[in-house]
């Protein structure tokens, strides 16, 4: 998720641009590279194989197509999105534009991977930025899907009654439902890439801790990040959403996360936030 505030048409589309929010999205990657033991990518290679045209869609700092394009020198690597915030050193085979993905797609040539990673919130015509991935991808192409879900769960039911985390979650959903652009896309991810004709599709579920209190020594780590990531953005992440959506002043705001955050970094919550990856083929 990238909050700033444009208007396109009568939708108001969501995407904040600070420099803290740039830091949170590099911090972002750094948790992903964690969740997924330092892999890139989740779905299938083939020894030998080569996606040889990567497309990042809404690729944010561009980080994750930095690193890519740093591991597979043989690719070309692109990486779009509607904010100019990518750096301007780069490998030499990697190419930012700035572009709306939501527009017809203008690419002269097809792509053998297509990436893209916490877009929910972006995208309000999901079916069609599917359909334009598919017809945009080679025969054996990959669109590869990776975001978050705001429900905030547990495993051993220690979210109380009135939990503040909870909450902000679900007003979260309530206010992006209201700008068009829903935050719980994942959930549907996998039936839409398969109504686009992809096949070989997968739905995996991670989960990030809401901070340090798993015991297990990567979980903790992960869940440290993750603090940093919603618990300290969280402002960044909400304002423009509740004040525009929801009525709220930017102090009630701020009065209400100061409980979000009491709950998502107390150890005694063993919560979590869903993390959904999901890919397919292209036949």
């Amino acid at each position: 998720m990238v909050l700033h505030l444009n208007k396109k048409g009568n939708m108001l589309i969501i995407i904040f641009q600070l420099k803290t929010e740039n830091d949170r999205l590099d911090l972002q990657h750094m948790l992903f590279t964690l969740t997924f033991d330092g892999s890139l990518i989740n779905h299938p290679q083939e020894n030998g194989s080569s996606r040889r045209r990567v497309l990042d869609a809404g690729t944010g700092t561009g980080v994750w197509a930095i690193d890519y394009a740093e591991d597979h020198p043989e690719s070309h690597v692109i990486g779009v999105d509607l904010s100019p915030t990518q750096p301007t050193f780069v490998p030499p085979n990697l190419t930012f534009y700035i572009d709306d993905l939501e527009d017809p797609w203008t690419f002269s040539t097809k792509f053998d991977l297509i990436h893209g990673r916490m877009l929910t919130g972006s995208i309000r015509d999901w079916p069609k930025f599917i359909q334009q991935s598919y017809d945009n991808l080679e025969s054996d192409g990959w669109l590869e899907l990776k975001d978050i879900l705001l429900e905030f769960k547990s495993d051993d039911n220690t979210i109380p009654e009135g939990c503040a985390a909870t909450k902000w979650g679900e007003l979260m959903l309530e206010a992006a439902d209201k700008f068009g652009a829903p935050l719980d896309s994942c959930k549907r991810y996998k039936q839409q890439l398969a109504d686009a004709g992809f096949v070989d599709i997968v739905e995996t579920m991670y989960k990030w801790p809401s901070n340090g209190w798993p015991r297990d020594p990567k979980y903790k780590e992960m869940g440290l990040w993750n603090y940093e990531n919603l618990g300290n953005g969280a402002s960044g992440l909400s304002m423009a959403l509740f004040t525009r959506a929801l009525g709220w002043t930017a102090e009630e705001v701020e009065v209400f996360l100061v409980d979000v955050r009491k709950d998502m970094r107390n150890h005694a919550i063993h919560g979590w936030w869903p993390i959904y990856v999901v890919y397919g083929r292209k036949p």
